[in-house]
């Protein structure tokens, strides 16, 4: 397992879901399947490997958090 790239890779896709949140919003529908097709494609890259998949649902789980959040002050 390179962890050196999965990490690197971690933090492009992080820039790119920052850009992604600021153009879409953490409300739309398309950030969130924006999220759940390149979270998956992360996981497969790397094998499917089970501290990898560990850590990407830790990221979309940190995400729906954020987003009940911005739910709740609506």
């Amino acid at each position: 397992m390179n962890w050196a790239a999965f990490f690197t890779d971690l933090q492009e896709w992080m820039k790119a879901s920052n850009v992604m949140l600021q153009r879409e919003g953490l409300n739309s529908d398309r950030y969130w399947k924006w999220l759940t097709e390149t979270l998956g494609m992360i996981e497969v890259r790397y094998n499917r490997n089970p501290l990898v998949i560990k850590i990407l649902v830790a990221i979309a789980d940190y995400q729906e958090e954020q987003w009940r959040k911005v739910r709740k002050g609506e």
